[in-house]
């Protein structure tokens, strides 16, 4: 089912994904429409899973966490299979290492996309050597660090 919004919606969720917090009449002053449709139309969307949640942007450096990984993880299907294991199990379980932000099955070349966030490059030898690379079932490993978010 596609629910289709208007362009009054689009401008709320555009300024609410800018700064999820902004109260309701600072909404409507910006939009020019009345503080109470801004309110109906919120809790609408949110009634329709449009608006799922509100979230936070951390400043991951000065929490310590400056350096961004995307890890490339090649798995052998036929030792999964053997092992009566599924690609989503291998997923689940990268998705439980320290560090690790999202675990994704992709297609192309690799079969899942690991994004792992850590100190150092230390931090992250020990991520991807101690852990990632531990999972049973991953063959192969290739990292692409981010320079710049």
């Amino acid at each position: 089912m596609d629910t289709k919004i208007d362009e009054t919606d689009a401008r709320i969720l555009s300024l609410l994904e800018r700064d999820a917090k902004m109260r309701i009449h600072l909404l409507a002053r910006k939009l020019g429409i009345p503080a109470s449709t801004v309110h109906h139309r919120i809790k609408k969307m949110e009634r329709e899973g449009i608006i799922s949640g509100y979230t936070i942007s951390k400043n991951y450096k000065l929490l310590g966490y400056g350096i961004l990984a995307h890890v490339l993880v090649f798995v052998d299907v036929t030792a999964l299979k053997r092992m009566k294991k599924t690609q989503q199990d291998i997923a689940l379980a990268l998705s439980r290492i320290e560090g690790a932000e999202r675990a994704e099955i992709i297609t192309g070349e690799a079969d899942l996309l690991l994004t792992v966030r850590c100190r150092d490059m230390d931090d992250y030898r020990r991520i991807l050597l101690g852990k990632i690379q531990a999972v049973e079932g991953i063959t192969e490993t290739r990292t692409i660090m981010v320079i710049s978010e």
